[in-house]
């Protein structure tokens, strides 16, 4: 039986095709990712228009594909080049919540004295 709290997360910054299955994601994760999705993991991918992520998850004896879809509202998700990010779980609750976690903030970056 799997232990969802022992799961490491991983997600791919950028886009990735919302019409892939699990298949696709899984070629994805293994080629592109270069991770071997038997070892375990949820693996979690955005779609280009922000609204859907899909998460592909290995329990030991076969996959999960879990979808989520906004309705009026967008993830928000790093543009950034590196192949594979690793997040935990607090940063994953906070991205299903809409939260951007991504986002670094400065405090008085944008405030300008006269």
């Amino acid at each position: 039986m799997m232990n969802p709290s022992n799961v490491p997360i991983f997600l791919r910054p950028g886009f990735t095709d919302g019409r892939k299955a699990i298949a696709g994601l899984v070629g994805i994760i293994q080629n592109q990712m270069k991770m071997d999705v038997l070892e375990g993991g949820l693996f979690i991918f955005c779609s280009k228009s922000k609204a859907t992520i899909k998460c592909v998850l290995w329990d030991g004896t076969g996959f999960w594909l879990i979808q989520k879809f906004l309705v009026g509202y967008t993830f928000a998700w790093p543009k950034s080049d590196e192949d594979v990010m690793k997040i935990t779980p607090e940063q994953l609750g906070q991205l299903l919540e809409g939260i951007d976690v991504f986002r670094k903030f400065v405090p008085w970056a944008e405030v300008k004295f006269s």
